[in-house]
């Protein structure tokens, strides 16, 4: 039964490897899909070069960065309620009317004025909101009786509203730049976040491309020993020393290992094209056309301990997701701070304080019964009127207390109420991912120390693996071993080759882990980022 398995698999394989016209490719010609073309285009990169690549030209980095972008000009919005605006007015206006007065002259009057006003105002950080009006009107009446005609009023006021309550300090009215500031550096925090999960992804595609380079050498080796062993089959067959179904044992597992090559081989490909995708080379341009070639390889520290409690304090204040839902719950607190000062009725201080002059072309105005004419005492132009604005002979003031408050206000209760709830979810939300950030930081410590033990129990059985097989071999050469139980050993230490590269390479992708886990790419890497001044 065992011999006609073999010959099943012998010519199973044969037919296979024809249909391919493998027999006659080297392992190097298998690299390209047309021998006849020139050995392509090298591209050598190290582990820095190629998370550089990555990030400098990342779609889903950029994308992230413009929220940093948008936080930055709504804390200029938010500020910009606190800026002095400007206003002008310029109005003419008209108006006939039917006066009812037996003494009137006309009886029908007639104004025109002319209006312009000129103001400025501001809201202060402390809530303080003042103005500053100056008014002027040039009125033409033709009524008899209008001492001045026409009559020239300039008049000046300063405003002022402190509230005193509700809406009073400086944080309160300053709440909602405060919470653009956390908005933005929760952008920032995010796209910091998006930087991490770059370098992490390029790292670990790095260290699968270069598993998958060193374990095509492994097949590569592997196919080697078959062929070597073949041949010496074949030179004992041919003497008569072994049976011919030896040769047909030896020439499967070539084969076979064929197969693995060729498929090994394609899996560089796809490796390589995916760390090709990761730093941003399109697969459409002629620069795809370059095979990378890494330069770094696995390497494994045994002296290495991480102080987990040290690399917990570090992750608590490093992990952008930490760091953002901690920035979260401020703005929150500062939402019930302000909430809280709503509660409060609107009592506001106001005051004013103005000046005023009037001048024109005097007018003069007969007395009853035939008296004297006179003429009013601010006789002038318009300049005249201004100069009695500023003489401060003329003027008003106004001071006094305005109380407002809502029945009930239980509009501020429920916003009150509503934050200090979100605020305690916020709390549990917290404290919940500064727990998996522990557990993780533990996880990662105890698979670094797990991946060292086991590159120390594969390079064990690696040796192990080495010398059976060249015990088996020397067992062979003396006629006392099959080339079965030789090939067997042979994909023994290949196995163990490939566990051994594959326990190195997990190594390197656990301190990869670690790394996210502690946000710490940006110091091993010297990344410095700066959304703020990006264009």
């Amino acid at each position: 039964m065992r011999s006609a398995g073999l010959f099943c698999i012998f010519f199973l394989t044969l037919f296979f490897i024809n249909g391919l016209g493998v027999f006659g490719l080297s392992a190097q010609e298998m690299q390209s899909e047309n021998p006849k073309n020139n050995t392509p285009e090298i591209l050598a990169l190290t582990l820095s070069e190629t998370v550089e690549r990555a990030l400098k030209n990342n779609v889903a980095i950029t994308v992230s960065s413009y929220g940093a972008k948008v936080g930055e000009q709504n804390i200029i919005d938010e500020k910009a309620v606190f800026d002095p605006s400007l206003s002008l007015e310029f109005t003419a206006d008209e108006r006939a009317n039917q006066v009812s007065s037996a003494f009137a002259s006309p009886s029908v009057s007639n104004n025109k004025n002319l209006n312009w006003k000129a103001g400025i105002e501001q809201k202060l950080w402390t809530g303080t909101e003042w103005e500053a009006v100056f008014e002027n009107t040039r009125n033409k009446t033709n009524s008899a009786f209008a001492g001045l005609n026409p009559q020239y009023s300039s008049e000046v006021n300063l405003n002022l509203t402190q509230p005193l309550l509700k809406n009073f300090g400086v944080d309160v009215n300053k709440s909602n730049i405060y919470i653009s500031n956390n908005n933005r550096d929760i952008s920032e925090l995010e796209f910091k976040s998006k930087v991490v999960d770059v370098v992490n992804e390029t790292e670990n595609t790095y260290w699968d491309l270069v598993f998958e380079i060193e374990d095509m050498q492994v097949k590569k080796k592997s196919l080697e020993r078959a062929r070597d062993l073949e041949r010496r089959v074949k030179a004992q067959v041919d003497v008569g020393t072994l049976a011919p179904l030896e040769m047909l044992q030896a020439q499967a597992e070539v084969a076979s290992r064929e197969v693995d090559l060729i498929e090994a081989l394609d899996r560089i490909k796809d490796q390589d094209d995916a760390l090709k995708n990761t730093v941003n080379i399109r697969l459409d341009l002629k620069e795809s056309d370059r095979v990378i070639q890494p330069l770094d390889r696995p390497r494994v520290d045994a002296q290495n301990r991480i102080n987990v409690s040290q690399s917990i304090r570090r992750a608590l204040v490093a992990r952008p997701d930490y760091l953002s839902k901690k920035k979260e719950l401020e703005s929150k607190n500062i939402q019930i701070k302000f909430n809280k000062n709503q509660l409060y009725p609107a009592l506001d201080l106001i005051a004013s304080l103005g000046l005023n002059g009037i001048a024109g072309e005097a007018q003069g105005v007969p007395l009853g019964g035939g008296g004297p004419i006179v003429k009013s005492p601010f006789d002038g132009n318009y300049g005249n009127a201004l100069d009695n604005l500023v003489d401060n002979d003329f003027f008003q003031w106004e001071v006094g207390l305005k109380l407002k408050y809502p029945l009930g206000n239980r509009s501020a209760k429920s916003r009150l109420t509503s934050a200090k709830l979100e605020a305690e979810q916020l709390l549990f939300e917290l404290k919940d991912l500064e727990k998996s950030i522990v557990l993780e930081v533990r996880e990662a410590a105890r698979q670094i120390q797990t991946d060292i033990n086991r590159v120390k129990a594969a390079q064990v059985a690696l040796k192990f693996a080495n010398e059976k097989l060249a015990a088996e071999e020397k067992k062979f050469k003396v006629g006392l071993s099959t080339s079965f139980n030789v090939l067997e050993f042979q994909e023994d230490l290949a196995e163990e080759q490939s566990r051994e590269i594959q326990s190195r390479i997990d190594y390197n992708k656990s301190l990869n882990k670690l790394r996210k886990t502690l946000a710490a790419a940006f110091e091993d890497y010297s990344i410095e980022l700066s959304t703020r001044s990006m264009k």
